[in-house]
């Protein structure tokens, strides 16, 4: 092709994507606590209302299917890969940087609250072996017919009744499915999302409210649970820990989206 051809030809392609909107990103950060109390992973013990004491070991869930509401009502859902784990985040207090979520494929505008699903969609659920935060590598993946873990909790506690005082619920499948939706409205102050700044929304997360949620959960009467039936409380109080601490805005960095 000719030199004046390319230049034609870029020039038409620049003109195609004026159009296009730019895909931008916002970053949510989130902290765990209990009661107000950091969660410090096998250094600190916490007491429930109801006067059990427990520590914690681990603490991993799945946060996927993000969405954001328009301050119209209306929903902006990013759109990923269909064989990507992308919208699919595996969070760990042991891993600081599993905390930190980047939601890409945003459209610039700006937003009033944000929903997830604790847990994993159903296609995804037993599609088998994935890759990224779906990897069975992970260790939250049970098996081909049962799907993911959730939501997985395990340390100890004086009250339980289970071997060496053992404290250990998985929560994951069902029929209803155990995955919640769960919405956090950012109150009076809108999330901006545009080429200069990059928003973050920080998330506080309430691990007491595992035990003293709208189902009261007792570890004498319950300290280990995996079955559906059994776990099906912790599903239900686990989805109300969740809420928007405060939100910020900070200049992109150049070239970043």
């Amino acid at each position: 092709m000719s030199r004046a051809g390319l230049l034609l030809l870029a020039a038409l392609l620049g003109l195609c994507g004026c159009g296009r909107e730019p895909a931008l990103s916002l970053e949510v950060d989130i902290s765990h606590e209990v009661g107000g109390q950091p969660l410090r992973l096998l250094e600190d013990s916490y007491r429930t209302a109801g006067g059990e004491e427990f520590s914690v070991r681990r603490l991993r869930y799945y946060l996927s299917q993000p969405r954001l509401r328009r301050k119209d009502g209306s929903w902006f859902v990013p759109v990923y890969a269909p064989e990507s784990a992308e919208g699919y985040f595996l969070v760990d207090e042991a891993r600081p940087a599993s905390k930190r979520l980047r939601i890409g494929g945003v459209a610039a505008g700006e937003y009033s609250g944000i929903e997830f699903l604790l847990g994993v969609d159903d296609a995804r659920n037993t599609a088998g072996v994935q890759t990224g935060a779906l990897d069975p590598a992970l260790g939250m993946f049970w098996t081909w017919k049962s799907g993911y873990i959730f939501f997985q909790l395990e340390g100890s506690s004086p009250q339980s009744t289970a071997q060496e005082h053992a404290l250990s619920y998985h929560v994951g499948g069902g029929k209803p499915s155990l995955a919640r939706r769960i919405y956090l409205p950012f109150g009076e102050r809108p999330v901006k999302v545009d080429g200069k700044l990059l928003p973050t929304v920080h998330l506080g997360v309430n691990l007491a409210l595992l035990f003293d949620g709208v189902s009261p959960v007792r570890i004498a009467q319950l300290s280990e649970a995996m079955d559906p039936a059994a776990t099906r409380p912790l599903a239900d109080n686990a989805a109300a820990m969740f809420r928007v601490d405060h939100l910020h805005h900070e200049p992109r960095r150049r070239g970043a989206p």
